[in-house]
């Protein structure tokens, strides 16, 4: 039997690793996952957007968490 794991729960073991944040209006942002609120805001460090084949460094970048989609980890072992 799988065991089912609380969102947060998961977002707690990707702080310090490389992350994807999917937000609504197809926009796209990869960094260091520095962490996270109640109301899913995502703090990334050294953040890129990637739109149209086009990188654009931000450094350290907050998303608002109602526009957050999805957050998918980069580094997996």
């Amino acid at each position: 039997m799988t065991q089912t794991k609380r969102p947060f729960e998961v977002l707690s073991r990707n702080i310090g690793k490389n992350v994807t944040v999917r937000l609504k209006g197809a926009q796209v942002f990869t960094g260091t996952f520095l962490g996270y609120d109640p109301h899913w805001n995502i703090s990334l460090d050294e953040a890129e957007q990637c739109k149209n084949h086009r990188r654009t460094a931000f450094g350290k970048l907050i998303l608002r968490g109602n526009n957050v989609l999805y957050v998918s980890e980069l580094d997996k072992d």
